[in-house]
């Protein structure tokens, strides 16, 4: 048990390969625990931002405690730690200025962000924000603009939905949604333009957080979603999530 004299709720965790225990949530002030000491950032940074734990394997010791985030809200999706220590966190972000160390697109309210920590969590090896003027990384409506009750956010729960994955040579890999008709893809992707009111993102990343090698949409012509990956033979991309598009493109209905 652990908490803060301000708001903190949270959003994900995961492991290390030594066992060590790392949670993510957003933070609403300055306080303990997330000012302990050594990590990235000990002074919060704006509205909310993502607030980083690591505990050792038994749960009984702080390893370190970050604040990530700028002057507006920053949030923790999901949590993947590769072989080496080094924490890769997927969320959102629609801070200006959010540390990053690459930016694609044009930028603008909701962003998706991908960064990237050393293995004493002291410092950020990469970290990439992209997206386009619309949102980006939220399913259907923030939570503080939506009811919870429209399309595919009422059956997924809330807003706050992607995954982060890791293969073999340590690529990072996304699974996410956007509502941009200008979010950023690679050359030869699958689906390079907005289908519908809301599509589904999937990116790779390479192992420094700090270029995108490629990036694609998913979608027909009404909501969907990306929620969940699986890396299979040959790295082939598994994708799961939602959609409301009776025209996604190669649908399977059962």
């Amino acid at each position: 048990y652990t908490g803060s004299v301000a708001d903190n709720w949270g959003f994900t965790a995961t492991y290390g390969p030594d066992g060590s225990f790392y949670g993510g949530g957003i933070v609403f002030g300055q306080g303990s625990p997330w000012s302990l000491g050594g990590g990235y950032d000990q002074t919060f940074n704006g509205s909310w931002d993502i607030g980083i734990m690591k505990l050792t394997p038994n749960g009984k010791k702080m390893v370190y405690t970050t604040y990530i985030g700028g002057e507006g809200a920053d949030q923790p999706h999901s949590l993947i730690v590769d072989p080496q220590g080094e924490l890769i966190i997927a969320g959102r972000s629609n801070s200006p200025n959010y540390p990053t160390t690459t930016k694609v697109g044009s930028n603008g309210g909701w962003d998706i962000v991908v960064t990237k920590l050393n293995a004493s969590g002291s410092a950020i090896i990469g970290s990439i924000k992209i997206g386009g003027t619309g949102q980006d990384g939220v399913n259907i409506a923030d939570e503080e603009s939506g009811s919870g009750t429209e399309s595919l956010k009422r059956n997924y729960g809330d807003d706050a939905r992607s995954e982060v994955l890791l293969d073999a040579s340590n690529n990072i890999y996304l699974a996410s949604c956007t509502s941009s008709t200008n979010f950023p893809t690679t050359p030869g992707a699958f689906q390079t333009k907005l289908s519908g009111l809301q599509d589904a993102v999937v990116l790779k990343i390479d192992p420094t957080c700090n270029n995108v090698i490629f990036s694609t949409l998913l979608g027909g012509s009404q909501n969907d979603a990306a929620y969940v990956l699986a890396l299979g033979k040959n790295n082939n991309i598994y994708v799961a999530g939602g959609t409301a598009s009776a025209d996604f493109d190669g649908i399977s209905k059962s």
